[in-house]
């Protein structure tokens, strides 16, 4: 009897939450000049892109929003950018292969009334060579905190969620720049200057 209580609240907790769709034009900002002279393959982990956010009667999907951020990290830091899902030996210069290692929605009320959302994303990022092997895997974090009394809720929960994918792109582009190996070429925002 408890199962089956259990089972119905689950599926209309489910059938009633509100749908919240994230922007897919979250980018990192230009981490500097010198860019990878080598074309890069991006893969995202199926985990990684099947990966939905629930609480509180809201959900999203982070999949696709996450990777196509990723992506764009990747893009900022290196010649060239594709999104690949099997790569194959020489086709690129490095593949960064993303997965996800955990991501945490917590939507509440605090008792001054205002609504209070955090969001946490974790990713590892691997990078491997011409060859497919593995050079190095490392983590990469972002997280928000937005709380305010005058937002509808799913509109605080895509706020929070885009700041901290925003920060895991930016943190990103930063680690793969710090692990630039070889000559760098200047990026297309800095040809332009004297």
């Amino acid at each position: 009897m408890r199962a089956l209580a259990l089972l119905a609240a689950v599926v209309l907790l489910n059938g009633c939450a509100t749908t919240v769709q994230l922007s897919y034009a979250i980018a990192p900002a230009q981490p500097g000049s010198a860019k990878s002279p080598e074309a890069a393959g991006v893969v995202c982990s199926p985990e990684l892109l099947a990966r939905v956010e629930r609480a509180r009667f809201h959900k999203f999907a982070v999949g696709e929003p996450l990777c196509g951020a990723l992506a764009k990290s990747v893009e900022a830091t290196y010649r060239s950018a594709q999104r690949v899902e099997n790569p194959y030996k020489g086709q690129y210069g490095r593949v960064i292969q993303f997965y996800l290692q955990d991501s945490a929605l917590d939507v509440r009320r605090t008792p001054d009334g205002s609504l209070r959302v955090v969001y946490s994303v974790r990713v590892a990022v691997e990078t491997r060579g011409r060859d497919l092997r593995p050079n190095t895997r490392k983590l990469v974090s972002g997280m928000a905190v937005v709380a305010r009394r005058d937002a509808d809720t799913a509109e605080l929960v895509k706020e929070t969620a885009e700041a901290a994918l925003l920060q895991l792109a930016d943190n990103t582009a930063r680690l793969l720049v710090a692990d630039l190996d070889g000559p760098r070429v200047r990026g297309s925002a800095s040809a332009s200057e004297p």
